[in-house]
């Protein structure tokens, strides 16, 4: 989503650093390329060497620092570079400094000689951001063209309930994609999305389940949101997090989730499908009233297939897009293709095994022309986004 984007992160001496961590990370995980520089307050409270990990680069904090031998000149590599310059969290004392033109240290120095967009969030005492000189400060910026994001209002480090705080990490990088441009090539389209793997029930504590974590369903709900879509997210049992501002629905059998997504597709139309959720095949064909009680002569179970979601769909899609996913064990691209004519899909997405469970993995995604697109140990949050341009293609 962000490959092929420069951000140029500058962090100050806020107790609210610390969130930036996040940040960094999120940014990097959709494919950035993250610096960090530091004030020398801000590296007392989190550590430049914790900002390198995660961005992979130098932490600029001296732009003498032997370690930027690489950028001839530091402050002007990546004034240049930048698409975008954020500062989170902005003390009072920095935005005072770029709003009197004023290049003390190495993040200010960034600033003045960079024409990228910029955006700060405040965070800080309530009575220092409301104290007339910072407002004016602030003002001044806003004229200049210098974007603002916060602060919010919430608990604060000396103890305070105000307005103050900076802008969680979420919400940051949302406007970070804002500002960037990105963002809206989903903008008012319906995507209903499956996850997670389905529990039939054998009796009243038992069921038959798979692996599926969830993950790959909540990352591509995640990023189709962050793209402009209008998401629901049915899942099956988790240990994920609901995804934020994503309307969430919980099943727990293949019946349930059949019910929902036809309950879905037939109260709107909608622009796509996305079946990543790992449906289970077959259930117990009779469910125990009571627990099964254990025996030395072993257990005997049959089994009855389960509703087939994707069949049953073929009639009730319309316009709408549908996405498979095919997880083999053996014979992948060959299975995959079968199952995309068997089901009408109009794109098929193929892992093996070694997806269940993982944050990152190699997927094949296969469009109805035979054209096979690999993708080579991604995360999910970039496959998510890949699979959502192969879906933009169509």
């Amino acid at each position: 989503m962000l490959k092929g984007k420069t951000i140029v992160v500058g962090v100050t001496g806020g107790i609210a650093a610390y969130k930036t961590c996040a940040l960094v990370s999120k940014l990097k995980d959709y494919g950035a390329e993250v610096w960090v520089a530091m004030t020398e307050e801000a590296a007392q409270l989190v550590t430049p060497l914790t900002f390198r990990t995660l961005s992979g680069n130098p932490v600029v904090v001296n732009l003498f620092d032997p370690d930027l031998s690489d950028l001839p000149v530091p402050h002007i590599s990546l004034a240049e570079r930048a698409d975008l310059i954020v500062i989170a969290p902005a003390t009072a004392n920095i935005i005072g400094k770029i709003s009197q033109g004023i290049a003390d240290d190495a993040l200010t120095t960034i600033v003045m000689a960079s024409p990228a967009k910029k955006l700060i969030a405040p965070a800080m005492n309530p009575h220092m951001w409301k104290n007339p000189l910072v407002q004016e400060n602030v003002t001044k910026l806003k004229k200049l063209g210098y974007q603002f994001i916060g602060p919010e209002v919430g608990k604060l480090a000396c103890g305070d309930f105000d307005l103050g705080r900076m802008t969680e990490p979420e919400d940051l990088f949302k406007e970070i994609v804002r500002l960037l441009g990105i963002g809206n090539d989903f903008k008012d389209k319906k995507i209903l999305i499956t996850a997670g793997g389905t529990r039939e029930a054998l009796d009243p504590v038992r069921y038959l389940g798979n692996r599926s974590s969830g993950k790959m369903g909540y990352a591509l709900a995640e990023a189709a949101r962050a793209r402009g879509a209008e998401v629901t997210l049915i899942s099956g049992p988790t240990h994920l997090m609901p995804p934020l501002n994503i309307k969430t629905i919980g099943v727990e059998s293949a019946e349930e989730m059949r019910q929902k997504v036809v309950q879905t597709i037939r109260s709107a139309p909608i622009y796509a499908l996305i079946m990543a959720a790992a449906v289970a095949d077959y259930k117990p064909a009779q469910v125990s009233a009571g627990k099964i009680k254990k025996s030395s002569r072993g257990l005997d179970l049959k089994l009855a297939p389960t509703p087939d979601i994707l069949e049953e769909i073929k009639n009730l899609k319309g316009a709408a897009k549908i996405v498979g996913f095919s997880l083999e064990t053996e014979n992948l691209v060959k299975n995959a293709r079968a199952k995309m004519k068997n089901k009408d899909l109009d794109l098929i997405v193929a892992n093996d095994s070694s997806a269940l469970e993982a944050d990152a993995s190699s997927l094949k995604i296969i469009y109805p022309s035979g054209k096979t697109v690999s993708l080579s140990k991604l995360n999910k949050a970039n496959s998510a986004h890949r699979i959502l341009d192969a879906l933009l293609r169509l």
